[in-house]
């Protein structure tokens, strides 16, 4: 119950911050993608949730409950875009600080396990806070963090430009020049500071 209080001021302090304008979301794609009424496409910045659509296994674990949450949270709403540095991604969806009333939505479902904090760079607005509640959220095992999947690596290789996580093995890891590399022990502390896993190797 505190926590939620603390997150309802946090959310109340940065209203000033969004833009004025409501969209109203006709589309939820899955747990951070969502359409608006005017056809735009838009991804939540600073978070992941679990894939919907993958074509190897099917959806991974927790993502139709991400998906279900958000659309409980924004669907047929009214809702206010924020952005940061980068107000669009490789492929023209915009990226957007997500607000229901006084929800900030990305917060939201990180704060209850539906997604990760995802550093990326340079949009770096509300790192601190998603951080922060990851961390309890991890603590507590709520939602995708009740799956305690093991290290099958004597390491894990980050790239501190992208903030992706890699095995060793990885095609990608080559690529990755000697002053953005760092090495992680275990995947879990990479995780904590907001490193995601690589799509391709999936550590």
């Amino acid at each position: 119950m505190r926590s939620a209080l603390i997150l309802l001021i946090l959310c109340l302090s940065f209203s000033h911050h969004v833009y004025g304008k409501e969209y109203v979301v006709k589309k939820v794609i899955d747990g951070d993608t969502i359409q608006l009424e005017s056809g735009e496409v838009v991804r939540y910045l600073g978070i992941d949730t679990p894939e919907l659509f993958s074509k190897e296994k099917g959806p991974e674990f927790y993502a139709q409950e991400a998906a279900r949450y958000n659309k409980k949270l924004v669907f047929l709403k009214k809702v206010r875009l924020e952005f940061d540095v980068e107000k669009k991604d490789n492929y023209n969806r915009l990226l957007a600080y997500v607000f229901v009333k006084n929800i900030f939505v990305n917060a939201e479902l990180v704060r209850l396990g539906y997604a990760k904090a995802n550093i990326k760079p340079p949009n770096l607005k509300y790192k601190d806070m998603l951080l922060k509640l990851q961390q309890k959220a991890m603590e507590e095992e709520r939602g995708l963090w009740q799956e305690n999947k093991r290290n099958t690596e004597t390491h894990y290789i980050g790239n501190k430009r992208s903030y992706v996580l890699h095995r060793p093995s990885c095609s990608l890891v080559d690529k990755i020049s000697d002053n953005n590399r760092i090495i992680f022990r275990n995947r879990i502390d990479a995780i904590k500071i907001g490193y995601t896993p690589c799509k391709i190797c999936k550590p």
